[in-house]
């Protein structure tokens, strides 16, 4: 009976059992994720236009925060929108 022949890679090997890396995204295509997220969520609101903006600033801000991860584009819109309505509840 003829025996199986086995042919070596040199190393290869394990590069190829290695499963494959996820892609992270980049800053910039997470930023733009967030950004097409806020501006959804404002069209969605009716928060007057410096308000909105005051709010999608104050969002941003909160994943930057973050360092760019994790958390969720709107429950950081949700709290900067309750932020800056009770900023603006206040008297002067």
């Amino acid at each position: 009976m003829p025996r199986k022949q086995t042919v070596e890679s040199g190393g290869s090997a394990s590069a190829a059992a290695a499963p494959a890396a996820k892609r992270k995204r980049t800053r910039k295509a997470a930023a733009d994720a967030v950004h097409r997220a806020l501006a959804a969520l404002s069209a969605a609101g009716s928060p007057s236009e410096d308000e909105g903006e005051e709010i999608e600033r104050l969002a941003y801000s909160y994943w930057e925060a973050r360092g760019g991860e994790g958390g969720s584009p709107e429950e950081d819109w949700f709290r900067a929108e309750a932020e800056v309505r009770r900023r603006r509840a206040q008297p002067a």
